[in-house]
């Protein structure tokens, strides 16, 4: 039951392949490209303070996926910041958190 739950809300693994500079941002950000495989490539934007680019490139995060938009999931530590959600170990792009 639980997984029938976790699987309706889109999560979903993909890889950072892309970082750049979000300038029209109200906040300093990014705007990241992510590789979900065979389900191809989408932008999200995260708060910059909390990571370098060399920090986020490559690196595979948990997202939910929407119609319209993806969302990269953190957790606010309020010792370290933002901290990404991300599996234990590589998984395939694309694949769905269950």
């Amino acid at each position: 039951m639980a997984s029938d739950r976790l699987q309706a809300l889109g999560l979903t693994v993909g890889t950072v392949v892309s970082v750049e500079d979000h300038p029209g941002a109200r906040a300093p950000s990014y705007r990241l490209t992510i590789d979900f495989g065979r389900n191809g490539r989408r932008e999200s934007t995260i708060p910059a303070p909390h990571y370098t680019r060399e920090d986020l490139l490559d690196r595979q995060v948990v997202c939910v996926t929407a119609e319209d938009e993806i969302t990269v999931l953190t957790a606010h530590s309020h010792g370290r910041g933002l901290i990404l959600i991300e599996p234990a170990g590589e998984v395939e792009n694309g694949s769905p958190v269950a």
